[in-house]
């Protein structure tokens, strides 16, 4: 590119500065002297001066074009990256803030602007003398811009060197002048040098009674500069009279040589009026001879702040102590050093009730409370606290302590571990009296233990109830599997027991239970078994009974037993019993098979005349043909419409009002009239048919939930039985939860009850299914609480509602204890776990009143309503 040669007053043309009128990456070599080209083009590559050439574009815009290598080495770009962009993409928005000025000044004269210019490049920052050139075209419009920028960086750090030093010379100077001026004035003076630090100054000559001021003094006091009360009791007379004394006290002390340098906190009247916290410093300069003050120098300086901080603090850590005797417990420091040496530095007031010492004596031997614990306690709590020392884990343990007036005890103990620098470990907690909670724990597991036998025990008779029967059965045909041996079953039916118990009450039906149960116990060897399954339902499993003739022998010694009259008070009554016999494995390879066949034997033994016993044959089969032809009749009673819910209320004790019902199925099979659930479920269960009459009772009970939440104005409950057989995990399933989503009922419309069955078979798939159901709003009831697996071990694991107190109970609280108190004991665990309660069987107006008393929540009964159909059921609703 050619390059014109013209004055610096003229655009476009190369000033004296030697600027051109372009930059070119590589130089221009059109030029026709060739020597003057290969200089021109050393002069490039080589100058130390950055050189680039902006185009311009107008409207404040200026395109880079191109530069000269010491551009890009400042800016560490490459000409990819530079050529063809914007200015302003290449230059901080703080460096164009101060060229484009220059720039337009530059095109607006026509002519070479010069400055300094400070640059933030890559390399450094660098101060540079600047210079933009323009270039006009024939028109006369300028296109280019071309500007150099000499570093005078260098030059610049030289001359600010030698401004420093000079500045530091004059200052030096000015000090030797002040420090003389300093020195010819009063000497004292230099102590005013403390009122840079806020720090007033007082002088005091002793010997002449004067005493003079700094201004900072008379500022701290907040006096006019123009105060001069030099004597010594206006300064004396500004102290609050109640902090003079202590103050003259220790100046008195400083004169006669006692104290070196006196200090002193006091009040000082301010000259708004109000008190201020100053201190008060001051020391005997200067004495005779004699030792006789001659003059005392000091300090005042305002601490009002100070104070008020401190008194905030101190009634802080008031508060803290404060607080600190409310927390439940001991709080405490422990610490053990690298030796492994134990110290306890704090531990607060509430060690005197935890273990009757005190904390002074616990903080200075802390062997003291291993002293109060139980031998085997202590052992154990030490091995825990070196092991939280080693993993710097939590340290939590509970442990008895034996205290002089309190006698045996529980504590705990809490507390986290941090390890210092130099190797200590220092635990921060608290120590916390839990006996009443281990006194809790005791009486629920007293009542869990009960509630265990229960769970496996008949609570009438004492003998092992269905679930443990099962149990006992199971090992015994296990065990004749593996032994090649074999096992018989024997169900037992009291005869004509339903008359004796009509005739003569509960009471009496009970003690010939009993009766029968000790006298079929007394008829088998220690090894066998007998449970009773319910009502009048006996079963004796014989383990290794040898031979059928044994078998007979034992059966007909139980006849022959229970064939001898019974006393009852007063009265003697006679009953008999049917027996039913199948062995294993002959009669049944499978548990159920087993005593399938078993009480099919047993029905045809009471069917023949009773008091017999039968053993099982082939030919019984014809009784589970009934069985068959009622599953074939079911099977048509969902798409038949055979089938009705029918509802009794559940009533709020507290209120009286019915919020709740509980959901009864029913089945009106023709030809048969209306059948109860306990002849068809065990059917629908076997069959599968289940899962669907299950699903009819939800969607239907939903749909009524809805309706009648509806008609209420407020959410109506129905409670639904759900059988263990419905949370198989093969069973045909339906989305309850979306399906109450879609019908858009509230939470809580919908209550289901499991039972025992579910809870002997509590695996983590029917954990999963309940708590699926449980958060999608549908809430959880447990069914006949206390009469089967009432275990606590699944109210840890279940999210629960409701505990429903099974009938039995409710039948006899008003006259047996034991009923009473377990009934009790079940309504104040319940509202302890957060549950609420629903008794059963409530028949009488006494039986309501005792559980509103005792806090129940709900009642369900006959005294509140009969099972009845919607209709009728809704017509009650309205009335109420």
């Amino acid at each position: 590119m050619a390059m014109d040669q013209p004055d610096e007053t003229q655009p476009g043309r190369v000033g004296s500065d030697g600027a051109s009128t372009g930059a070119p990456t590589s130089p221009p070599h059109d030029d026709p002297a060739e020597g003057g080209t290969l200089l021109l083009e050393k002069a490039w590559l080589n100058i130390s001066d950055i050189v680039f050439r902006v185009r311009v574009e107008g409207g404040g815009v200026y395109r880079f074009v191109e530069a000269n290598p010491a551009y890009y080495k400042s800016t560490r770009l490459s000409p990819q990256q530079a050529v063809g962009q914007p200015l302003t993409e290449l230059v901080p928005d703080s460096t164009m803030a101060t060229v484009l000025p220059h720039f337009e000044e530059a095109i607006r004269c026509r002519c070479t602007q010069r400055w300094e210019q400070v640059s933030e490049y890559p390399a450094g920052r660098r101060i540079g003398q600047a210079s933009i050139t323009p270039v006009f075209d024939e028109q006369g419009r300028c296109t280019d811009l071309i500007a150099i920028v000499h570093d005078i960086t260098e030059l610049k750090l030289r001359e600010e060197q030698l401004q420093s030093a000079n500045l530091e010379l004059e200052q030096a100077l000015a000090e030797q002048q002040r420090l003389a001026e300093t020195i010819r004035s009063n000497e004292e003076r230099l102590n005013f040098a403390l009122e840079g630090t806020g720090e007033g100054v007082w002088d005091w000559r002793v010997d002449e009674k004067k005493i003079m001021y700094s201004s900072q003094w008379k500022r701290v006091l907040g006096l006019p500069d123009q105060f001069a009360g030099d004597e010594l009791e206006d300064w004396l007379s500004r102290v609050v009279p109640e902090d003079l004394p202590a103050l003259m006290e220790r100046m008195e002390a400083c004169l006669n040589s006692t104290d070196s340098v006196f200090s002193q906190e006091c009040r000082m009247r301010h000259g708004s009026g109000d008190p201020i916290w100053v201190r008060l410093r001051g020391s005997v300069v200067t004495r005779t001879g004699g030792g006789t003050p001659q003059r005392m120098v000091g300090t005042i300086v305002d601490i009002t702040d100070n104070v008020r901080l401190r008194e905030q603090l101190e009634a802080s850590y008031v508060l803290l102590a404060q607080l600190a005797q409310q927390v439940p417990g001991a709080l405490f420091k422990l610490s053990r050093d690298p030796d492994g040496n134990y110290s306890c530095t704090y531990i607060s007031a509430m060690a005197r009730q935890l273990f009757e010492l005190e904390p002074e004596d616990i903080m200075r031997d802390v062997t003291l409370l291993h002293e109060r614990m139980v031998e085997g306690d202590s052992e154990r709590l030490m091995r825990a606290r070196e092991k939280s020392a080693a993993s710097l884990h939590a340290w939590r343990e509970e442990f008895r302590v034996q205290l002089p007036t309190k006698g045996l005890c529980w504590r705990e103990v809490n507390a986290t571990p941090t390890r210092a620098r130099n190797g200590t470990v220092v635990w921060h907690g608290f120590i916390n009296d839990i006996s009443q909670r281990k006194g809790h724990e005791l009486t629920i597991n007293q009542f869990n233990e009960k509630l265990e036998r229960r769970a496996h025990y008949d609570a009438l008779t004492g003998l092992p109830n269905r679930a443990l029967f099962r149990d006992r059965l199971e090992q015994g045909m296990r065990h004749a599997r593996d032994t090649d041996s074999g096992i018989a079953l024997l169900f037992l039916d009291l005869d004509r027991f339903k008359e004796v118990n009509d005739l003569l009450g509960h009471d009496a039906g009970d003690r010939l239970l009993i009766d029968a149960a000790r006298r079929i116990e007394r008829c088998v060897r220690a090894g066998d078994t007998v449970a009773r399954l319910g009502g009048d339902e006996f079963t004796v499993v014989l383990t290794e009974p040898h031979e059928l003739v044994h078998i007979e022998r034992i059966a007909q010694d139980i006849l022959d037993a229970l064939a001898q009259p019974f006393s009852l008070g007063v009265e003697q009554v006679h009953v008999s019993c049917s027996i039913g016999i199948a062995t294993y494995p002959d009669d049944g390879k499978t548990l159920d098979e087993l005593m399938r066949n078993a009480d099919h034997a047993m029905y045809r033994a009471k069917s023949a005349g009773r008091n017999q016993l039968t053993f099982f044959e082939v030919g019984m089969q014809a009784a589970a043909m009934h069985r068959l032809k009622l599953a074939s009749d079911l099977r048509r009673a969902l798409p038949e419409k055979q089938l009705a819910l029918f509802f009794q209320p559940i009533v709020d004790l507290a209120t009286g009002e019915v919020h709740k019902a509980e959901a009864l199925l029913r089945w009106r099979r023709p030809q048969a009239g209306l059948v109860l659930p306990g002849a068809f479920v065990e059917i629908a269960e076997e069959s599968g048919l289940i899962h669907d009459i299950g699903n009819w009772v939800f969607t239907t009970s939903a749909q009524y939930a809805k309706h009648w939440s509806a008609m209420l104005g407020y959410p109506f409950q129905i409670s639904i039985n759900k059988s263990p057989v419905q949370f198989q995990h093969h069973a045909s399933r339906m989305d309850w939860v979306a399906y109450l989503r879609q019908l858009e009922l509230p939470p809580g419309c919908i209550s289901v009850e499991i039972t025992e069955g579910l809870l002997l078979n509590l695996s983590e798939k029917v954990l999963a299914k309940l708590a699926q159901l449980h958060a999608g709003g549908v809430e959880v009831a447990i069914d006949d609480f206390g009469t089967g697996y009432s275990s606590m071990s699944y109210l840890k694991r279940l999210d629960i509602d409701y505990l429903k107190i099974d009938q039995s109970f409710v039948a006899e609280m008003l006259h047996d204890s034991t009923s009473q108190t377990i009934t009790e004991t079940i309504i104040v665990m319940a509202h302890k776990l957060g549950l609420k309660v629903i008794a059963e069987g409530v028949e009488r107006r006494e039986q309501r009143d005792w559980l509103a008393e005792r806090g129940c929540d709900y009642a369900q009964g006959y005294l509140f309503g009969l099972p009845v159909e919607a209709a009728e059921f809704e017509k009650g609703l309205l009335a109420k």
